[in-house]
This record gives C-alpha cells, structure tokens and sequence, in this order.
C-alpha cells in the first residue's frame, strides 16, 4: 500500500517540478516587468503540456490514500 502512495507521491512531485521548471522559464521571457503574471502563465502552460497525465496522477494519488483515509475514519468512528 505505501508503495502505491509513494509512487503517486513522486509522480506528482515530478510533475510539479516541469510545472515550476515552466513557470520559472516564462517569467525570464519578455519585458522585466509583470514577473509574477508570466510565471503563472508558464504555470498554465505547464499543465496544458502534461494534458490529461495530472489528472489521472491525481487519481491515483487518491486510490492510493483512500485506504489509509478509510482506517482513520475508522478510528476516529470507535
């Protein structure tokens, strides 16, 4: 089960790591100013390029924490 967790967790960790690699490249790009604007449009873009790949390492880092989620609501019922 952890290894189903930590396999979504270093996914997710590598995709947010192009995502911020991408946002960091844009806000060089163009004029000095506006610096912030540009990196959440490399930001954008970044998640246009991993297209339909986020949301499913979305769904399985879910899938992965759902049993965990369950043994703490659990718990917390007793």
């Amino acid at each position: 089960m952890m290894q189903r967790v930590t396999k979504a967790q270093l996914k997710l960790m590598k995709y947010g790591a192009f995502i911020g690699i991408i946002g960091g490249i844009a806000s060089f790009v163009g004029p000095p100013h506006n610096g912030l604007i540009k990196a959440m449009i490399g930001v954008v873009i970044g998640c246009m390029l991993l297209g339909k790949r986020l949301p499913i390492a979305l769904k399985e880092m879910y899938d992965a924490n759902k049993p965990i989620m369950d043994e703490i609501e659990d718990s917390f019922k007793d």
